[in-house]
């Protein structure tokens, strides 16, 4: 047989391997649903701690006795103001949170400023958790509609 009818011969061969290939490839991968349209993302904040920065402030100030601050210090614990957070936030597209004692009921430690507010949070239970953090004014917590970008 002459060389053109060998390399047609094995072209074909080669064609209809592929395809049979990626027919049985496509037909063992799992099939990935798309997000249902008309999902709202809903903000589930899994942590939220005010004034934790206090913890280990040295006062250097002669006016204010060590032991006052040390007390209020030990009494500073993480997720403080979890409920709080939670009661304004969750279940909502977007909030506003003000880093402000006032809304979080007792200061844990009215001698030392600035406190620092964080953050987390998720808008789906699989989602990574998005952290905010600011120790003066507010931060916003954003759920964000599939394919846009959220930097909060």
């Amino acid at each position: 047989m002459p060389f053109k009818i060998h390399l047609i011969i094995v072209s074909i061969i080669i064609l209809i391997v592929t395809l049979i290939w990626g027919l049985t490839q496509n037909a063992t991968q799992p099939v990935v649903a798309a997000e249902p349209k008309g999902i709202i993302r809903k903000i589930s904040v899994t942590h939220a701690s005010y004034a934790l920065n206090c913890r280990n402030v040295a006062i250097n100030n002669a006016a204010v006795p060590q032991n006052a601050f040390s007390s209020a210090s030990a009494s500073i614990k993480e997720d403080n103001v979890l409920q709080a957070v939670s009661k304004l936030c969750n279940g909502k597209t977007e909030c506003d949170v003000s880093a402000d004692s006032a809304e979080f009921g007792e200061d844990p430690a009215p001698d030392c400023t600035p406190k620092a507010l964080e953050i987390e949070y998720r808008c789906f239970s699989y989602d990574r958790p998005w952290i905010v953090k600011t120790s003066g004014g507010s931060v916003k917590l954003l759920c964000a509609k599939p394919k846009e970008t959220i930097t909060p």
